[in-house]
């Protein structure tokens, strides 16, 4: 072979076209991906009813998970209230009763309930103008 043989140039070219032909399919191929996966983002942006679908759920199960939050807060404080009660005098109907009878003959109870009772009747009385 020589430098100006031109079956040993042929041969060469040879070896080196598949090389380029598989790297150029791996290019394609991986240009088909990002293509794939852009055109599947740019659909969901698209996608303003499915967008808005998917928020109403995740707003519900945060709100879900709020209301159980709340009812276990309520439940817990429900039986500290009754275990203060309970341990009141009598315990029971009883305790409750004596503990509002005792919140009620509290000078401070009497004093907002007058005021609240001067409101309405002047706010009565400015209506009637």
């Amino acid at each position: 072979m020589t430098a100006g043989d031109p079956t040993g140039e042929a041969q060469a070219a040879e070896r080196e076209q598949p090389d380029e032909r598989e790297q150029l399919r791996e290019e394609i191929e991986k240009v088909r991906e990002d293509l794939g996966e852009t055109v599947e983002a740019l659909a969901n942006k698209a996608d303003v009813k499915g967008q808005a679908r998917n928020k109403v759920q995740e707003t519900k199960a945060e709100l879900h998970e709020k209301v159980e939050d709340t009812k276990t807060q309520v439940h817990d404080k429900v039986e500290q209230v009754k275990a203060q009660l309970g341990g009141g005098a009598g315990g029971g109907e009883a305790g409750a009763q004596s503990k509002l009878r005792e919140t009620l003959a509290k000078p401070a109870v009497p004093g907002a309930i007058a005021a609240l009772c001067a409101v309405l009747l002047v706010r009565s009385i400015l209506r009637r103008r």
